[in-house]
């Protein structure tokens, strides 16, 4: 089940590639964010992103730290080929096709920082994933990323489920909340600062809201879902009528977090 479901994630991504950066404003806010708010004196020699899609947040990173060695990874090799068009400038960065979880655990290097924008809700074991990234860090590294919350998207699964009466849970009813995440955090880091923010996207109709979650390829994996039909569709957009409109909320957890925990003193 957990490899059905990661190939058709990748599926949804690779497909999206060349739409991607139209689309995914609230993934390129988030971007914005990480990338501003790392301290300023910080320096890092090597860097490791995790799932850089098209490359927005790798040219950030790249023109953060001119002078490290960054390698920038993603399981899609359609995004990974949009991020090398978008890099060229930047000499430094090495692009890897490679699933995220996979590279963690078998990883022998250190890094100075590890970062990622919103991929690691995607993991099989988000659990395993933090520890292998606490053993990369090196010993004054710095973990940075973003995650999207449960509560993304609330409202099409409150349309869902009212229109059919039946519990009709996205994929992002199984992301982890902030505090899973920081139980998670505080296992296996000493400091830790988690910061929760909310996006909110209003749509001029129901099919302009389902466009944007193709042409980003963040429907990941929903076989479950009931089938929608044109009566259904016709009920799910009156439901957002009444309900003020077609809008739609994200959220994010920035997360933060330094020295593994056995180091702690």
């Amino acid at each position: 089940m957990a490899e059905e479901r990661k190939k058709a994630i990748c599926r949804r991504f690779s497909k999206a590639a060349a739409t991607y950066d139209e689309y995914a404003l609230v993934q390129k806010e988030s971007a914005a964010r990480l990338a501003t708010c790392l301290p300023e004196n910080f320096s890092a020699a090597a860097v490791l992103e995790i799932g850089c899609g098209t490359g927005n947040y790798t040219a950030k990173l790249a023109a953060r730290f001119p002078h490290a060695r960054l390698t920038a990874l993603d399981f899609s090799e359609a995004m990974v080929e949009q991020a090398r068009k978008k890099c060229l400038a930047h000499a430094s960065v090495s692009f890897l096709c490679e699933d995220g979880e996979q590279f963690l655990a078998k990883n022998k290097r250190q890094f100075d920082l590890i970062t990622s924008n919103a991929t690691m809700q995607w993991f099989d074991d988000l659990p395993q994933a933090f520890f292998h990234v606490a053993r990369s860090l090196a010993p004054e590294g710095i973990f940075h990323a973003s995650l999207f919350g449960p509560l993304t998207l609330h409202e099409l699964a409150a349309a869902l489920a009212d229109v059919f009466d039946e519990s009709a849970q996205l994929p992002g009813a199984q992301f982890p909340d902030g505090a899973e995440i920081q139980q998670l955090a505080r296992t296996c880091f000493g400091r830790v600062e988690i910061v929760e923010a909310v996006y909110r996207r209003s749509y001029l109709s129901l099919q302009d809201l389902f466009r944007h979650i193709r042409r980003t390829g963040t429907g990941g994996y929903h076989p479950s879902l009931p089938l929608l039909t044109r009566g259904r569709l016709k009920r799910l957009e009156e439901w957002f009528r009444s309900h003020g409109g077609f809008e739609g909320s994200y959220q994010i957890f920035f997360v933060t977090a330094s020295m593994p925990k056995q180091e702690q003193k």
